[in-house]
């Protein structure tokens, strides 16, 4: 995979990895925990393990809607990652899958009072998409633009390329 941080015009390169960060393992154990008090909360006999892990994924992760392009040699995939800076993107791409996965944190500092209060919020995300044929994997790139805009350009495998 392609993994510098060599900049084009208006661009920086995003980290293409071949395991997801410490991080998105920390968001699934907080899935897990918010699960698990979710359940503790609801009333016997009501509801199932999956609601309970679906409620929690809603509550911890943002949505972020990626878009596939088939091309003649590449798969593009793009999506808005306003906010996000490229050290806090990971993708993953498998020869039919891709992953990519996100955690941003912002901190915020206001006066009340004549007090100082501290704010913190942290946003994460996780999508996965199918690809729809076979890709190089060592030979993809991903940059995110100066608009947030994330751009995934995937080369198709030579013998999915004759196919289409």
């Amino acid at each position: 995979m392609a993994s510098d941080d060599s900049t084009q015009s208006g661009s920086t390169a995003v980290r293409l990895g071949t395991r997801l960060g410490k991080a998105f393992e920390r968001v699934q154990e907080q899935i897990r925990d918010r699960a698990y008090h979710i359940f503790l909360s609801r009333d016997a006999g009501k509801g199932d393990s999956l609601t309970d892990w679906l409620d929690a994924q809603r509550e911890l992760l943002v949505p972020v809607e990626l878009i596939l392009k088939d091309q003649k040699k590449n798969i593009v995939v793009e999506g808005n990652l306003k906010g996000f800076k490229p050290k806090e993107i990971e993708v993953e791409v498998g020869v039919h899958d891709l992953r990519v996965f996100g955690s941003h944190s912002d901190s915020k500092s206001s006066k009340k009072s004549g007090e100082t209060q501290l704010s913190s919020e942290t946003i994460h995300f996780y999508q996965a998409i199918s690809l729809p044929c076979e890709v190089e994997t060592s030979a993809g790139q991903a940059t995110l633009l100066k608009n947030g805009k994330l751009k995934i350009t995937l080369p198709k495998k030579l013998e999915s390329r004759r196919a289409a």
